[in-house]
């Protein structure tokens, strides 16, 4: 007897990435084949209104066994057993009130699961749909989710699987996601099968960080003490720690932290500490409304001047000239 089939809907409201939507897409079509059945249906999620960019949706032939179709977001979105929202930008436009009270109406019934990757938390907030639990977004979009809404609560981890909502950082943190998914659903045997085949050496649990200092700075494995020293440092920006601290957190002497940087990565403790600050702030003045005085002082600079000087000094140019530049680009 044939096994119920497991109906999933993608929402792509912006369209997404080639690699978004291929992460997505893959597990499933492997389980079916290796299955040997259609067991999970995909379906992509289209508006009336063409509420998405269709331009960005990649144009693939699927295999039969995937059955990847197009239907109507607004019609039928309860027969759907998971529905995926991805996005790799936060709403270009405000979200149209059909979006959202049929958003609203998935999220009412008992059964439905949601999976919101990268950008895709955004649809869910912005439809007015409270988040309490955790948050996993992109970590280039962290600084903006806490300024749009700073209630919730957003972690730095791969993904988080909660009985109705899930969220994921995306990339491949989503093959992560969807393989805890159909482990739920298959036996082991198949599941090592499939990270087989897409050549996964271990398959990472949803609680590691998306990013870890310790991912070769210099070519090379870091030393454990380094990489706990580079870990508070990404942990602490706005008020900076002296590297005596630093030292003592880690447990070593502040010669033996200096010898470490020294010896891996050719610079001084607080050298790397500035460089890490002022590549926060220029991520900040790229992808941020916040003021050049806001930024500066959420990186830990004790005023304008301070920072527009170490900036300049760093990249060349001023704070204000790097955000004139991105606003030409963009």
């Amino acid at each position: 007897m044939a096994e119920a089939v497991i109906r999933i809907g993608i929402f792509a409201p912006q369209g997404c990435s080639q690699l978004s939507y291929g992460a997505i897409c893959e597990p499933f079509l492997l389980a079916n084949q290796l299955i040997g059945q259609h067991h999970y249906h995909l379906s992509l999620l289209n508006t009336v209104k063409q509420y998405h960019t269709t331009s960005c949706h990649p144009q693939i032939n699927h295999p039969p066994l995937i059955a990847l179709e197009n239907a109507d977001l607004l019609s039928d979105l309860e027969h759907y057993d998971l529905l995926i929202i991805v996005a790799d930008t936060p709403p270009r436009h405000a979200i149209p009130m059909p979006i959202k009270k049929v958003l609203q109406r998935y999220y009412r019934q008992q059964d439905g699961q949601i999976l919101a990757i990268k950008a895709g938390a955004w649809w869910l907030l912005d439809s007015g749909i409270a988040l309490t639990h955790k948050m996993v977004v992109h970590w280039s979009l962290i600084d903006h989710f806490k300024d749009r809404y700073p209630e919730v609560t957003v972690s730095h981890e791969l993904y988080q699987t909660k009985q109705r909502i899930s969220s994921c950082a995306g990339q491949l943190a989503t093959l992560d996601y969807l393989i805890d998914y159909l482990s739920q659903h298959e036996e082991a045997d198949l599941i090592n099968q499939i990270s087989d085949h897409l050549c996964l050496d271990r398959l990472r649990v949803g609680s590691e960080r998306q990013r870890l200092p310790n991912k070769s700075l210099a070519g090379e494995d870091l030393q454990p003490k380094l990489t706990m020293a580079i870990d508070l440092m990404e942990n602490n920006i706005e008020e900076p720690l002296a590297s005596d601290e630093i030292a003592e957190l880690i447990s070593i002497s502040r010669r033996q932290l200096e010898r470490l940087f020294k010896r891996y990565l050719n610079t001084m403790p607080a050298r790397h500490y500035l460089q890490i600050r002022l590549k926060r702030a220029q991520h900040l003045l790229q992808t941020s409304n916040k003021s050049i005085v806001q930024i500066g002082l959420s990186c830990g600079f004790s005023s304008g001047p301070h920072f527009s000087s170490s900036y300049k000094s760093f990249f060349q140019l001023t704070p204000r000239q790097e955000r004139a530049k991105y606003l030409t680009v963009k």
